[in-house]
């Protein structure tokens, strides 16, 4: 029974576990033992002075207790506090986390508020990256509405990151044991691209991120990637003709130094992934679009999700898609029910190259609530380019199943 009471103590928010000791002697120290702190805004405390004190007080003994702990958690929201939380996020954004590290902790889990509206334009106390986290037991790290680096050399055995709704304008990201990586609705900078170095990571998820998509620099083990680009994205232009060979000002100030180096921007970094799902709406693909230009090849992939973007221009992604990559197996196309035939388009395509063999591919899937116009038109081009209609399933089902 003693060694099952500290695993439940760890389940109860940190000050509320502190309590136990009072119940009686034999429940002293359980919770100094317990494998799992949990550190959340308590209203009770009345300043944001005393809980920074408590918040220190309980790192410091658990980082010198001969229990080891395993995670530790921060989920400070401010309508738990009694007080301005401001200072008591800067206090964990600074000091805190790199503590709760020196406790050798394996998981790490910080969430701040995103409630506050001043709070979610990072006020001045908060815009400043905070230095990078240093730890030689980290294994696993979450972050909530943060703003942060991306410099995780000092991790080594990191193999698990996910981020949500943080902000990061750093010039590269670094991480030699990085596995997984998950960034949701986070914001990069719109001036410059991160340039991403993951030498481990098996893989990525990029969704709905703001500012400009990273430049995937060093991911040779990767093997399923998700993009969705949303509709924050900087990687955009309405100009007409930034497409063909006469880009804008801003296309040549953002792109040229990619066709300086003779290879694409984004898909470069995909290009060994087993596993692809490429999102975009029709009017927000345009970085895939430009990317297709450069005719990256995908030696790797056998399977492959597209939604309403590839419609655009004869399908030709998912042909390109077909005549790069000798060992795709399934290729499912989701569509949306508003989207509009008509914009099936049709005409020259300067990356088809005529008929081709794909023996190679075993199944092209078509998701969709209804069988109609442009239906028939993507079944046309597919057949015009030697892909047996054998092989197209068309199933009439909701697009997020």
């Amino acid at each position: 029974m003693d060694d099952v009471l500290p695993i439940v103590i760890s389940f109860l928010p940190a000050h509320e576990a502190v309590r136990t000791c009072v119940l009686s002697p034999r429940w002293r120290h359980f919770w100094t033992s317990a494998p799992g702190l949990r550190i959340t805004a308590v209203g009770d405390f009345g300043s944001a002075d005393k809980f920074n004190q408590f918040v220190d007080r309980l790192l410091f003994l658990r980082r010198h207790s001969d229990c080891p702990l395993e995670s530790c958690e921060f989920d400070l929201d401010d309508r738990e506090f009694g007080f301005n939380s401001i200072s008591s996020f800067q206090h964990v954004y600074r000091w805190s986390l790199q503590s709760a590290l020196d406790c050798n902790v394996r998981v790490l889990r910080c969430s701040f508020t995103d409630t506050n509206p001043n709070f979610r334009m990072l006020p001045e106390q908060l815009s400043e990256y905070p230095e990078p986290l240093l730890s030689q037991h980290l294994t696993r790290l979450e972050l909530h509405c943060i703003r942060c680096a991306l410099d995780f050399s000092g991790c080594p055995v990191l193999v698990d990151l996910k981020m949500e709704q943080c902000v990061t304008h750093a010039a590269e990201m670094l991480s030699p044991s990085l596995r997984q990586l998950s960034m949701v609705c986070c914001e990069l900078s719109m001036w410059h691209r991160t340039q991403v170095t993951l030498p481990n990571l098996v893989r990525l998820e990029l969704i709905n991120c703001a500012g400009r998509l990273p430049l995937l620099e060093s991911l040779p083990s990767l093997e399923t990637a998700v993009v969705d680009l949303g509709e924050f994205s900087e990687d955009r232009c309405p100009v007409s003709g930034c497409l063909d060979d006469d880009p804008c000002f801003g296309c040549h100030f953002h792109f040229e130094f990619i066709a300086q180096r003779g290879s694409s921007y984004f898909f470069q970094g995909l290009s060994r992934a087993k596993h692809l799902e490429l999102l975009a709406s029709y009017n927000d693909a345009f970085i895939f679009q430009r990317d297709l230009k450069c005719r990256p090849t995908f030696p790797m992939l056998k399977t492959l999700i597209l939604n309403d973007w590839c419609l655009h221009a004869d399908l030709s992604a998912v042909i390109h898609f077909i005549q790069h990559s000798p060992n795709l197996e399934k290729v499912t196309l989701k569509f949306a029910e508003e989207f509009d035939s008509s914009m099936v388009t049709e005409g020259d395509n300067n990356l088809l190259e005529g008929t081709f063999s794909s023996d190679h591919l075993k199944m092209v899937e078509i998701k969709c609530l209804k069988v109609d116009g442009r239906i028939n038109k993507i079944l046309k081009i597919l057949s015009a380019c030697g892909i047996s209609l054998e092989k197209v399933n068309i199933r009439q089902a909701n697009t997020s199943s």
